[in-house]
Order: structure tokens, then sequence, then C-alpha cells
């Protein structure tokens, strides 16, 4: 009885409709997690390259950036630690730099603390939320590069990619099959 009134009250299409338009905003929100913090996310200028920055120097120092990108270098320094990084367009929906997309200059990322270049090594991918301080001149094999220099404030170290091929261990030509031990198998088992 209990059931049958229930039924009544609440049409049966309504009630898929709802659920349905409730799965798909989970959906469409619950993928939507970004690695750098509302706050810091809210507060920052996105969408900058270093080549960008440089060229406004004075209207970017003491602003705080979201940016990100592919890092190159890791060195530690006797009370610091300056991560070159190069610069990478971020995805909108994650903060993670797009790897298919070109890159557009290189800053350091700056941390007043040692860290380790095993963990932030060659080849991973970094996105910080960082207060643009200054400028820094270094050397790109016999080229003078001017990096722009971000204090970080949040960082995120993306998850290294394996990308490998093993084979599979055992060789199959076309019929007949071969395997080494067939003759074996064959003779003990027949």
């Amino acid at each position: 009885m209990a059931f049958s009134s229930l039924k009544e009250r609440i049409p049966m299409k309504l009630t898929i409709a709802r659920l349905i338009a409730l799965t798909m905003t989970v959906l469409i929100f619950g993928g939507c997690v970004h690695a750098i913090s509302r706050q810091n996310r809210e507060l920052a200028l996105q969408g900058l390259t270093p080549e960008s920055i440089l060229r406004d120097f004075d209207a970017y120092q003491g602003k705080l950036v979201l940016i990100g990108g592919e890092i190159i270098e890791t060195r530690n320094l006797e009370n610091e630690t300056l991560i070159e990084v190069l610069q990478r367009p971020l995805s909108r929906n994650t903060d993670k730099p797009l790897k298919d997309k070109d890159a557009d200059g290189r800053f350091f990322a700056w941390y007043p603390t040692f860290q380790d270049p095993y963990i932030f090594s060659q080849g991973r991918e970094i996105t910080v939320a960082g207060i643009v301080t200054g400028k820094r001149s270094s050397k790109i094999g016999d080229r003078e590069y001017t990096y722009v220099v971000i204090e970080n404030r949040e960082t995120h170290l993306w998850p290294e990619q394996m990308d490998y091929y093993e084979p599979y261990p055992y060789w199959y030509p076309a019929y007949p099959y071969w395997y080494p031990h067939y003759r074996w198998w064959h003779y003990r088992h027949h």
C-alpha cells in the first residue's frame, strides 16, 4: 500500500529524468578536478607565457601567476633551488601542461629550500602557482637567455608517464606453431 501511494504521488518519468540529470551533473563537474587550489586559481593570472611576462615585466612583477610545463633541470644552490621549466599551455580542466602544444619560453620556479632533483627530475610535468619576483640570466648552450623567476606558492608535480613497449616473451610463428620444448612434450605425452 505504501509503495502504491508513493507511486501515485511521484510520476516515474520525473524521477528518472532527475536521476539522469543528477548523474550527468556529477560526471561533468566531478571530472574537472584542478591540481592547484581554488584560492590560488581565483587570484592567479592565467594563460601567460614567460615571453609575455618579459615583454611587460613591470606590470607582472609581484603578481600571482599560474604556469607550468616540463622540467628541464633542477639546480640546488647553497640556500635555494631553481627548477628550470620549459613552459607549456595548461589544460583548462586540470591545470596539467599540454605536451602536444608548443612551448613558449622557459622560466625558473624558485624554492627557498632544498628540492630533491631525483623527485623533480628532467621530463616531469609541473604546475606552479607563484609570484613573479624577478629575472635571471643563464646560458642555453652558447646563447644568453633571460628567465622569469616565479617564487613558489603552490606546486603540483604530475605523476611520471610510463611510455614503454614490452614485447611478448614467446615467439610463435605462423602455422605450424613452434614451441622450443614441443618435441619433449610431444614424445613424453604421446
